[in-house]
């Protein structure tokens, strides 16, 4: 049987099949008849949404797949030494159990030869076709490394790759130069199996890579652009992560990017099940706008740097450019929203998470640039000076801090 050469990869539960259908106009869109296969996996998608769904594949193959909480646990118990119940679990209760539906990747690959999984809270900017690319490239996987270590994602974890930053989940690649990707896919659910605790998409992926040394390619910042538009640098897509923040539910989120509305657009008009609950939230990611603060940038650079002598080197010259591109962002906000007015942000004080996005300007890193903008100010009486003794302090005032939680 001659193989796919590009499919998709998406899961959503039924009262989500507005979403997938819009994601499939978006993709559609950006990848025109490229990708060959779309593989759905649902939890009771209807006969209409279905069919709305098919509408909108065009010429590309649609392949329908359950995948309930019952087939979940079932996969699970497959490898657990007593039943699984997974009642008010702490990571299952927010994500549900669907987050381990993007594994279903490994299953297809005997059938194409790239597939790629996509989060449903995704909005495509541009193609992602040239990710076949990674395949003649040699990496069997493809994903975004993040700065979480592997102890944090799956808490029962204390083996050697505790402190290794994890893999994230929102877009994953899967190749079929993959050795076995069945004892992959078993891997996945007998670790999570041995302690429910290990129940972790992110966590339960990366073990797996870290543990059979897969060759897998870091994706980088560009496939995981932020709803904050002006801390974007040319992504492939955003992805609009939070149960509030999305961009059917966001009030900002949605005019930000207002272009998800055509492609929803489209799913009506394919006959698919509208959008009963309408806009939760009206102004979330305060924090983003925080973090986006001159501060908090130089902060970090400061704090990611000065650990080694290259580091401590190069810091004048890497401060004095995120500066200058600071400046130089701030003149383009000026000119973009004069040509388009509905990019221009509302007051941060306007945010319904204000006073937890507050707490940002506590951490180490907007402190620590804080003090060093301040210390520039008056760098002709011995601002400088002051600032090594100043930041001495925060570090221990921030240490302080952390073995007080613990």
């Amino acid at each position: 049987m001659k193989k796919h050469s590009f499919g998709i990869l998406l899961c959503a539960t039924c009262d989500s099949a507005f979403v997938i259908g819009s994601l499939m106009a978006n993709i559609k869109q950006k990848c025109g008849e490229k990708v060959d296969i779309f593989y759905l996996i649902h939890d009771g998608f209807k006969t209409s949404d279905k069919e709305a769904l098919r509408k909108i594949a065009g010429e590309s193959i649609v392949r329908f797949e359950t995948f309930t909480k019952e087939d979940f646990l079932a996969k699970l118990n497959a490898f657990a030494k007593k039943p699984i119940k997974l009642n008010n679990h702490r990571f299952l209760g927010r994500w549900t159990h669907m987050v381990y539906a993007c594994f279903e990747g490994f299953r297809f690959l005997d059938e194409c030869k790239c597939i790629v999984y996509l989060d449903f809270d995704i909005l495509l900017l541009q193609e992602i076709v040239h990710l076949k690319k990674l395949r003649q490239q040699g990496f069997v996987l493809g994903a975004r490394r993040g700065k979480t270590s592997l102890a944090n994602s799956c808490l029962a974890y204390q083996g050697r790759f505790q402190n290794t930053s994890v893999f994230q989940t929102p877009i994953i690649v899967y190749n079929d130069t993959l050795e076995n990707p069945k004892e992959c896919y078993d891997f996945i659910y007998q670790v999570s199996a041995q302690n429910p605790l290990n129940i972790n998409d992110q966590g339960t992926f990366s073990l797996l890579v870290f543990e059979k040394n897969l060759k897998i390619k870091d994706l980088g910042n560009r496939y995981v652009g932020s709803v904050l538009w002006r801390k974007n640098h040319n992504p492939i897509l955003i992805h609009a992560y939070g149960p509030k923040n999305r961009f059917w539910n966001n009030r900002l989120c949605n005019q930000i990017w207002n272009e998800w509305n055509a492609y929803y657009q489209a799913w009506l008009e394919s006959g698919g099940s509208p959008n009963t609950k309408g806009f939760v939230a009206n102004t979330t990611y305060g924090y983003e706008r925080i973090r986006y603060h001159l501060a908090y940038k130089l902060g970090y650079c400061i704090i990611a740097n000065y650990q080694s002598l290259l580091g401590c080197l190069k810091l004048p010259f890497l401060l004095a450019l995120i500066a200058l591109r600071h400046k130089k962002e701030a003149r383009f906000y000026q000119k973009i929203i004069k040509l388009h007015p509905h990019l221009k942000l509302p007051p941060l004080e306007s945010y319904e998470d204000y006073q937890s996005a507050l707490l940002e300007k506590q951490t180490f890193s907007y402190c620590l640039g804080e003090a060093l903008i301040e210390a520039c100010k008056t760098f002709y009486k011995g601002g400088i000076l002051k600032f090594f003794a100043t930041a001495k302090n925060l570090r221990k005032e921030a240490y302080d801090r952390m073995l007080s939680r613990h």
